[in-house]
């Protein structure tokens, strides 16, 4: 009792020397600030790298393996960089991709509000990579680690691939830090409060007669490996909205729940609806999809919709390209006249310390056992 007391004292201990915060024993923890990943330059070979190291992941595209590489290789690589690269180039920044330069104004914030200078961005695919954090880590005595998913929904496409290739590393480097997965938060008061909050005071969606929640598609299929009984997925009536352990790690119940949540928060009066986007292939993917949903409210007259996107903590090619752009221009085409994208949270401070709030507890908690 009194080791723990006296830890935990320890842990809280910080001396301020030229504006720098330092920690006795809390050095030892690391905060690996995982996300999806983006090219190294709006360039064909640099698509051609990411796509690649992309879609080979079985977590993305779960054929058999042979067919994955027949796909990647002889169909997406050689020939979808050309007709994608427009797009990167027109959401580019000087400072460089958006995810990358939103993720590292994150971090520069989370930082002062964990207190720590051992935090390190690991992109699945691209760079940063996850393999160069770990490296740092290992180099700098870490003993425990948070694996921060910056996806609000479990989905093992996302976090849980992430989870995966931190193992796998952690294997290869010989590197037995203890683990501390945070792999999903959608129901978690700071950030439901966060996400609420950004769209009540985003002039677009005050000035809009419709708002969108579009969140990432997922394969129908994907959904399904989440069901550990196979009978509960898509088998019983609103199969997502119930609790039930054969859905706690589903990604469309995840989103389905976190909105039941945010529409008690906003206006209750300006109408809603939950929808998909950024699908490709043929596979049947998760519905309402964003691009039939916007049609439909084009032709029942609807002007002005606005559009949130709960499945991104930082804006990136999906929401500044694909909403603001894309589907502003085909709901333009079909009678409506705009569709304006509410940003995500990026390096929001309520957010980031909120975030650091509900970290620290979490490694109270730990801390206990």
């Amino acid at each position: 009792m009194l080791s723990n007391l006296i830890k935990n004292f320890l842990i809280t201990i910080a001396i301020k020397k030229n504006d720098d915060i330092f920690l006795f024993m809390k050095d030892k923890i690391g905060y690996l600030i995982l996300n999806t990943g983006t090219p190294d330059e709006p360039s064909i070979p640099a698509l051609r790298r990411y796509l690649k190291q992309f879609l080979s992941d079985p977590d993305i595209l779960d054929y058999p393996a042979f067919i994955r590489w027949m796909v990647v290789n002889l169909i997406v690589v050689p020939f979808r960089p050309s007709r994608i690269i427009k797009k990167y180039k027109g959401i580019w920044t000087e400072e460089g991709s958006p995810l990358l330069v939103n993720t590292i104004k994150f971090v520069r914030k989370f930082k002062k509000y964990t207190n720590s200078n051992n935090v390190e961005i690991g992109f699945r695919y691209g760079n940063p990579s996850i393999g160069s954090a770990i490296k740092k880590f290992k180099e700098n005595g870490i003993e425990k680690i948070f694996l921060v998913s910056m996806f609000p929904q479990y989905a093992e496409a996302t976090s849980g691939s992430c989870f995966k290739e931190v193992k796998k590393i952690l294997i290869d480097e010989n590197y037995s830090p203890k683990l501390i997965e945070i792999d999903h938060f959608f129901s978690e008061e700071f950030y439901l409060n966060s996400f609420a909050q950004s769209i009540k005071n985003s002039e677009d969606y005050k000035n809009s007669e419709y708002l969108l929640f579009s969140f990432h598609g997922l394969p129908v299929r994907q959904l399904k490996k989440a069901d550990p009984s196979g009978e509960h997925c898509q088998k019983i009536e609103n199969c997502c909205e119930k609790i039930s352990e054969n859905n706690e790690f589903c990604y469309k119940s995840h989103c389905e729940k976190q909105i039941m949540k945010i529409a008690e928060m906003i206006d209750p009066d300006k109408p809603f609806k939950v929808c998909y986007q950024s699908t490709f292939g043929p596979d049947e993917w998760i519905k309402p999809n964003i691009v039939d949903v916007l049609e439909d409210l084009a032709k029942k007259g609807i002007k002005k919709v606005s559009v949130a996107c709960p499945s991104f903590t930082a804006d990136c090619l999906e929401t500044l390209e694909e909403i603001a752009v894309e589907n502003n221009e085909e709901f333009e085409k079909n009678g409506g006249e705009s569709v304006k994208l509410i940003p995500s949270l990026n390096d929001d401070d309520e957010w980031v310390a909120g975030f650091a709030d509900f970290l620290h507890e979490v490694e109270a908690k730990n801390a206990e056992k």
